[in-house]
């Protein structure tokens, strides 16, 4: 009886990569969490100053949730692996397009939230203030004002392409498309359709995508908190 053939190195990391292969899970942290956040609330005269101060307030909250969901996400992405297990050169344009895409597959999610478009629209501003001083960091200073307009311009452009890759009239390629596109393409160059390996990482990235989203989905309400 003939036996199945093990896979390649190349394809074994690729089916490996963030777990991608795994069941989706929820992302909500456990209470033993290193990084879970409780938010304080101290009894006494301290407590009282946090009242007059506002810092309950709904507008302060929210833009605490923002920042928390959003560093979720940096976390993500800042991680050198997510590069490397899919061929991608960590840099400037590759960790906005990797921002990008997490942000909006977060977005995503908070449309089935009562008030998510509220925290949403704070994560999108709070996104915005980074990618400022990423560009600071970057050195372009003098045309941060056009980098912004540019990369925002880039955000809805890949938005809409992912929303319409996953909607219920798209083919299963379209995606992949999608992120090759606005991930993987330093130009306008079509996606190669004959190199084996490339279409492996294209399909792989495509799952993990997929997945992130399936793992969001059944994340409870404390996912975005408001």
């Amino acid at each position: 009886m003939a036996t199945a053939a093990a896979p390649a190195p190349e394809q074994a990391s690729l089916e490996d990569a963030f777990g991608y292969k795994i069941k989706p899970c929820s992302l909500a942290l456990p209470p033993d969490s290193m990084i879970r956040y409780v938010e304080p609330h101290p009894g006494g005269f301290r407590g009282l100053m946090l009242k007059v101060l506002g810092f309950y307030s709904k507008e302060s909250t929210r833009i605490r949730g923002a920042k928390r969901l959003y560093a979720r996400i940096t976390s993500q992405v800042e991680n050198p692996e997510l590069y490397s297990s899919f061929g991608l050169e960590k840099k400037f344009r590759t960790v906005h397009a990797m921002l990008l895409l997490h942000v909006w597959m977060v977005l995503v999610r908070l449309r089935n939230e009562e008030k998510g478009a509220n925290i949403g629209q704070t994560m999108y501003e709070v996104f915005n203030l980074d990618l400022e001083q990423r560009i600071y960091k970057e050195g372009m200073t003098m045309i941060i004002t056009k980098w912004l307009k540019e990369l925002e311009k880039n955000f809805y452009g890949a938005s809409v392409a992912y929303d319409k890759a996953l909607s219920g009239s798209s083919m299963k390629e379209d995606l992949e498309r999608a992120l090759w596109r606005n991930v993987f393409a330093e130009d306008d160059s079509p996606m190669p359709k004959s190199v084996l390996m490339s279409l492996a990482i294209f399909q792989a990235f495509a799952r993990y995508v997929r997945r992130e989203l399936a793992c969001l989905v059944i994340t409870g309400e404390s996912f975005a908190p408001r």
